[in-house]
């Protein structure tokens, strides 16, 4: 860009010495703004503004603007090729249409399950969404068999992580990876075809109607399903019945979910949220928590005769019962600090 010679307010700012005034700089920057944001944004605020340099006629300059993932906020910069003439961020109010608009992306976590990833990735093709498929430390086999599928489908992105961290740890980084790339929610499934990829529609509707929610799989299982696990699943869904205070949550360990991505990531930020399958049932108590609505969806989840399961039952059962142990501790936390809090309005 270049600073017109004949720009009005350089007349008489500093007389015999023409410069381009903030103002000016903010106007470009606020133009630029409103053609990302769409429509008359509204500015709220300035932040962290400098202006390090003098900014003169026929100047010629870059500027770069950022948005936020929240698109509420605004980062710029001005400057050349000697240095920055000016920066900061603008803060714009929300907009209820963008509030309210789902913009999202598929997350699919996977430790060595290279025989059916395929199968998963061809069902999601015809809903032409981004996909992040997260390598959770697999072996060769399988990491051979990703890098194939993400030429064969330029939709789908990798993300390698170098040792096998676990679930939690995996889905993590998928959150936060579509958070950065400016996503509003994501929709999570397993790699190994026990989810529906023809089912990812009716999670995206629900979040549609209420891009708010966490929007749950609520499983329908048919004979295939372990007696074990149902027995499982109904246990944790009283817990978290008792620990929510509300029965919204109808399955707490299904991993078929869509996620809004603003009160996930910044629940990630002040908790330290497990790392395996402990991590699936605490992300939905804590997000209840929080306020956050509950929806649930029926899917169908399938088991396989040949389906190979990384839910090992002692040591996974073991980490879910601390997690709970260690979120009956948080829930009568909260419990005494909202008792002292009545206690003092009364």
């Amino acid at each position: 860009m270049k600073v017109p010679a004949d720009l009005e307010c350089l007349d008489g700012h500093f007389p015999g010495f023409p410069v381009v005034p903030g103002v000016a700089q903010i106007g470009w920057v606020l133009d630029a703004a409103r053609e990302l944001l769409g429509g008359s944004a509204a500015l709220t605020g300035i932040e962290a503004l400098k202006f390090k340099r003098l900014l003169r006629p026929a100047d010629v300059f870059h500027l770069r603007v950022e948005l936020s993932p929240d698109r509420t906020a605004v980062a710029f910069r001005l400057w050349d090729d000697a240095s920055v003439f000016s920066s900061g961020r603008l803060r714009f109010a929300p907009n209820a249409e963008a509030a309210r608009r789902v913009d999202p992306c598929l997350v699919v976590p996977i430790f060595d399950h290279g025989e059916t990833i395929e199968g998963v990735l061809e069902g999601l093709a015809p809903l032409g969404l981004p996909c992040l498929v997260v390598n959770d430390g697999s072996g060769p086999e399988t990491t051979e068999v990703l890098s194939r599928l993400a030429a064969r489908f330029p939709w789908v992105e990798l993300a390698h992580l170098a040792v096998n961290r676990g679930r939690g740890a995996a889905l993590r980084h998928g959150y936060r990876a579509a958070h950065r790339r400016g996503f509003s929610h994501v929709v999570q499934l397993d790699a190994d075809g026990q989810h529906d990829p023809a089912e990812v529609g009716k999670l995206l509707a629900a979040a549609e109607h209420d891009p708010g929610a966490l929007v749950l799989g609520e499983p329908r299982f048919d004979e295939t399903a372990p007696k074990n696990r149902l027995y499982g699943r109904r246990l944790s869904q009283l817990i978290v019945w008792g620990y929510t205070g509300s029965f919204a949550v109808r399955d707490p360990l299904c991993g078929f979910r869509c996620f809004p991505l603003a009160p996930t990531v910044a629940l990630l930020d002040r908790y330290r949220l497990g790392d395996r399958m402990d991590f699936d049932p605490e992300i939905v108590v804590r997000l209840a928590w929080e306020g956050v609505p509950i929806v649930n969806v029926p899917v169908r989840v399938r088991y396989f005769p040949q389906g190979r399961s990384h839910f090992r039952l002692i040591r996974d059962n073991v980490r879910i019962a601390a997690t709970y142990g260690r979120l009956l501790l948080a829930r009568i936390g909260r419990a005494r600090v909202l008792g002292r809090g009545a206690g003092r309005r009364a």
